[in-house]
């Protein structure tokens, strides 16, 4: 059985489409359902049937499993048990009659791709100080992956454009969960356009909120207070509906496509990590929304010698605003 189980780890790093950490997060869910099925029906792991499935299932809800988790074991072993059939270890997949489990709150936040989000962007009246405040707004939360809370506390102050102006490099200082900081930078196109909103004439009501100019709001409300998280939350709806997209967008959605966008273009998982904010590698991993399609495809040639043709597939992710 342990034999099988590192063939299968050895097959799923040499698929472009699982980084590091995804493969021992599978294979660490693999063996303990190995350990499981032995120690409580005494049976080799390989002949499970969908009954022993389920009562694995049933233990890891009982041992207060999450959702996402619950899920993420069960990706485990749908690969484990294609590679088993795709390798004429077995015949028929178990997990066929694996039961679908409740939708998480990872279901709901599925990303949008490139295209949706140039869409999104150029739905977008640009014409007055608003449409250009509200096309910043979506840009940052697209380009940096940022909260919509860690967006509404960005003074002027945390942005510092003199970082690397040659190169058009600025480094942007974000005010995180629970008073932690850290640091972005802000590049190429995007470094352009926030220069220049910033440098855009703002009515004199503004600035009477504000003795010290340094300490406004980076995207303040028309009265010049600090936006909401809410409003930020409508801004982005607002734009989603003027662009005629039926697709749930939220600026955790955003979020997510960052993430996703970065895994894709084999960023290491460490520093996704860091760049969101997160304090584990696991909560990083919920972020990351791999296409079913390239899912299939990889579990389709995973057991099949000389198939492993993906890499073309992810290359990096340029994203021009």
């Amino acid at each position: 059985m342990n034999t099988l189980i590192e063939q299968f780890r050895k097959q799923l790093s040499d698929i472009a489409l699982y980084a590091d950490d995804t493969v021992a997060n599978y294979i660490a869910c693999v063996y303990k359902f190995a350990d499981f099925i032995q120690t409580r029906f005494d049976i080799n792991p390989v002949k499970s049937t969908p009954r022993h499935l389920k009562q694995w299932m049933i233990h890891l809800k009982h041992s207060g499993v999450s959702n996402s988790r619950m899920n993420h074991h069960k990706s485990a072993l749908t690969g484990f048990f294609t590679f088993l059939v795709n390798s004429d270890s077995i015949d028929i997949n178990p997990t066929d009659g694996l039961f679908p489990l409740k939708r998480t709150k990872s279901d709901l936040n599925q990303p949008i791709d490139t295209d949706t989000a140039y869409k999104l962007l150029k739905a977008i009246d640009r014409s007055t100080w608003i449409g250009e405040r509200n096309f910043m707004i979506i840009s940052c939360l697209w380009a940096l992956g940022l909260r919509r809370q860690e967006l509404a506390r960005l003074k002027r102050c945390d942005f510092d454009p003199e970082f690397d102006s040659q190169n058009k490099i600025g480094l942007l200082t974000v005010h995180g969960k629970g008073r932690k900081q850290r640091a972005l930078f802000v590049v190429d196109k995007l470094y352009d356009k926030l220069v220049a909103f910033l440098k855009r004439p703002v009515a004199p009501t503004h600035l009477k909120k504000y003795c010290n100019l340094k300490n406004r709001p980076i995207f303040p409300s028309r009265d010049g207070a600090r936006l909401t998280g809410d409003h930020i939350l409508k801004i982005v709806h607002q734009a989603a509906q003027n662009a005629g997209i039926e697709q749930r967008i939220t600026p955790h959605v955003l979020r997510h496509a960052f993430a996703t966008e970065m895994y894709l273009a084999k960023t290491p998982l460490n520093d996704i990590q860091d760049i969101l904010g997160h304090e584990t590698d696991a909560e990083t991993a919920l972020y990351i929304h791999v296409p079913q399609k390239l899912k299939q495809l990889a579990l389709q040639t995973i057991a099949i010698e000389g198939a492993f043709s993906l890499p073309y597939l992810f290359g990096g992710t340029s994203r021009l605003l």
